[in-house]
């Protein structure tokens, strides 16, 4: 595993990146589906974890009374917004357990020291009927032609499978298929150019649920506290000959 502090320095990168015409591009293309994820965010507290504060106005509009913005980078704000920040690790968030009513993973897994980590501290902060959206770079598409670039050479994205077990794991249940954006892996590359182009015209909604895209956008809702077994150990001779049942004496009753 990376030390946690070159992982940090792979999210400062990102969200450099992020910053970029080329990142401006690829925050368009999921403008609007996070749009429409955000209008299912209702309650008292909505907690986005990501790297970047851009596209925290997608959630402007949901049914929710407060946000909070969680990243590493220190220079980012709420850019303007009512938005509480707390600068922190998305392995370590000092909120209490079950404080927000909405969590939402913003490529939070892929720079995290230890995703699994950064997915059960979303999952312990977010109450029992609460939502989790999770949006990731999707390794089972083109997207792997962009991993050579300075900015995703240090991510490590996780599967839309591999993310349906860990939400299972932790007592999240996938409310629908997963959504995916389409991203051109040249628009990802280039350095310039216009940030309107990588606005894909209104796709149908087939379109939206093939496997194939570059990002995908899994939601789910918490059912009940799910439970993480520790790391296993390799027993002792001793442990394993006290774990082994001794025999007894057998008594028959007397005819």
């Amino acid at each position: 595993m990376r030390s946690a502090n070159s992982r940090a320095l792979a999210a400062g990168a990102f969200a450099a990146w992020l910053r970029s015409p080329a990142g401006a591009r690829l925050l368009a293309t999921e403008r609007a589906p996070l749009r429409r994820a955000a209008r299912r965010f209702y309650g008292d507290a909505l907690l986005w974890i990501g790297a970047s504060p851009q596209l925290l106005d997608t959630t402007a509009q949901c049914m929710v009374r407060s946000r909070v913005l969680a990243t590493i980078d220190p220079s980012a704000a709420a850019c303007g917004q009512q938005v509480a920040v707390a600068h922190t690790a998305a392995g370590a968030l000092p909120f209490a357990a079950g404080a927000f009513d909405g969590v939402l993973l913003h490529h939070a897994l892929e720079a995290a020291p230890d995703a699994r980590a950064a997915l059960r501290e979303a999952a312990r902060v977010l109450r029992v009927g609460g939502r989790l959206v999770v949006v990731g770079f999707n390794p089972l598409s083109f997207w792997l032609a962009a991993k050579p670039l300075p900015a995703f050479r240090a991510l490590k994205s996780v599967s839309v499978p591999r993310l349906r077990d860990w939400l299972a794991l932790l007592g999240l249940e996938v409310e629908d298929k997963p959504a995916y954006v389409h991203v051109p892996v040249w628009a990802l590359a280039r350095k310039g150019g216009d940030v309107e182009e990588a606005q894909p015209p209104r796709s149908p909604q087939w379109w939206r649920r093939l496997p194939t895209g570059g990002v995908y956008l899994v939601s789910a809702t918490k059912v009940a506290h799910g439970f993480i077994a520790p790391p296993l150990r390799q027993r002792t001779a001793d442990e394993l000959a006290g774990a082994v049942p001794q025999p007894v004496a057998c008594v028959r009753p007397a005819a």
